[in-house]
């Protein structure tokens, strides 16, 4: 199986509102997952990897956490691998969906917020430009975990 994206370090940034996948402050598991203005440090970077079987995986350099998703707690960290498909979103180029791959919800910013600190949903995928987000490679800098 291949993947649009090759395992590495990115930022992710929401096409609609231009604010970044986030840690809330660093918070230890279950932590808030939010987008934020970007502040340069770990909790903006994401380590994404394809997993064994299908999908793959995005772990927070700054916590060593992976996003997940469940009912009851909506978008948050786990310490448990947690799977994501990506899927070409249709209303921006070269921007993908990220797809539970179990429910097939995919993660939007509550409200196209962009406020610092706005929460990530999970949403039906309708595949719009709320739903996008854009992989951008980064090297993660030392100290900033």
């Amino acid at each position: 199986m291949s993947f649009p994206i090759l395992t590495g370090s990115y930022v992710v940034m929401n096409a609609m509102t231009h604010t970044y996948l986030n840690v809330l402050n660093f918070n230890p598991v279950p932590g808030a997952i939010v987008c934020s203005v970007g502040n340069y440090l770990g909790n903006d970077i994401w380590n994404v990897a394809t997993t064994e079987s299908t999908g793959l995986t995005t772990q927070s350099f700054g916590t060593g956490a992976f996003v997940s998703y469940a009912d009851d707690t909506g978008v948050v960290t786990s310490n448990s691998i947690y799977s994501w498909i990506l899927q070409q979103n249709n209303a921006v180029p070269y921007a993908w969906n990220i797809v539970d791959n179990g429910t097939g919800l995919a993660l939007a910013v509550e409200g196209n917020s962009t406020a610092n600190g706005a929460r990530v949903i999970a949403t039906k995928e309708a595949s719009d430009k709320s739903q996008a987000w854009f992989f951008i490679a980064k090297v993660p800098v030392p100290g900033t975990n």
